[in-house]
């Protein structure tokens, strides 16, 4: 027969076999958990500037984290830019595209996103904007080589080896590099493309409610909704959201990145006309001055 004493301690017993074999595990499975499987985030990229070479690079490099870091699950770029040189926003638009095969990615407009910086929105899942944005410039703009002339002291194997080409020939590069921009957005935007042809090739600058109402962008949201959409998409109901640009470029030469804060839109900058480019083709917009 068992003692008054066994008894009594059989409850605590079973009690303790219970915290030890239920509750420590779990205790320390929840603790774990979130350093074994990281919190799902979504990655900020902020297109604020002009494109060009090391913008793009920037740029591109900034993607190339968000593929290989296997907590990212969805992309969200704000762009405020006029575009810029035609082979670097066709890299960044391919390399848009490259990204959305492994994870969604959505365009959020906040004051400007013309020319380049609309072909590298088009590659996106989804673009809106504000009612006040200004978008489009769908387009090319060339600034022609010199008028050819023969130079008695120097030889070229052929006349156009010190100039690329005749303008004209520049003129029928830009008209081939407008077609393809305009596919690219016909693609992109597929159905939801209300704009017929002539529309996109006037290369104007609409609002957001218009480019709306021409199927350019998906809707009217504020930033912070773009980002929710694009948890959306990856299939997400919490996660972090993070600004990729200081996680791409920490490192021991850069030990404050972390410190980065959002750099303020400079209107004035944004709607400047360029100086001293040099003859090529450009994916980027320019108010010309009255006349």
């Amino acid at each position: 027969m068992a003692s008054a004493d066994n008894l009594t301690r059989s409850p605590l017993r079973l009690i303790f076999a219970f915290i030890l074999v239920i509750i420590v595990p779990l205790a320390v499975g929840i603790y774990a958990a979130p350093r074994a499987v990281p919190q799902p985030k979504v990655g900020v990229i902020r297109l604020y500037y002009e494109i060009f070479d090391l913008t793009a690079e920037e740029f591109k490099a900034q993607l190339a984290y968000a593929r290989n870091d296997p907590a990212i699950k969805a992309v969200v770029i704000i762009i405020n830019s006029p575009g810029g040189t035609a082979n670097d926003s066709e890299e960044m638009y391919l390399d848009v595209l490259k990204t959305r095969q492994e994870m969604p990615i959505v365009a959020s407009v906040d004051f400007l996103a013309a020319s380049g910086a609309y072909y590298v929105a088009a590659a996106t899942d989804e673009i809106y904007a504000k009612p006040g944005s200004a978008i489009g410039s769908i387009g090319v703009i060339t600034f022609l080589p010199d008028t050819v002339f023969i130079e008695e002291d120097l030889l070229t194997t052929g006349p156009y080896k010190a100039f690329g080409g005749t303008r004209d020939g520049f003129s029928r590069r830009a008209e081939t590099l407008k077609d393809v921009f305009v596919n690219a957005v016909a693609v992109g935007r597929g159905d939801r493309l209300l704009a017929n042809f002539e529309t996109l090739t006037r290369a104007e600058i609409f609002d957001g409610v218009t480019a709306q109402q021409l199927g350019m962008i998906d809707g009217m949201i504020s930033t912070q909704e773009a980002i929710a959409r694009a948890g959306a998409l990856a299939g997400l109901r919490d996660y972090e959201v993070v600004e990729l640009y200081p996680l791409t470029f920490m490192d021991d030469e850069n030990p404050n990145a972390l410190a980065y804060r959002p750099p303020q839109i400079d209107l004035e900058r944004l709607w400047a006309m360029p100086a001293d480019l040099p003859p090529g083709i450009y994916y980027r917009y320019i108010e010309l001055p009255n006349r």
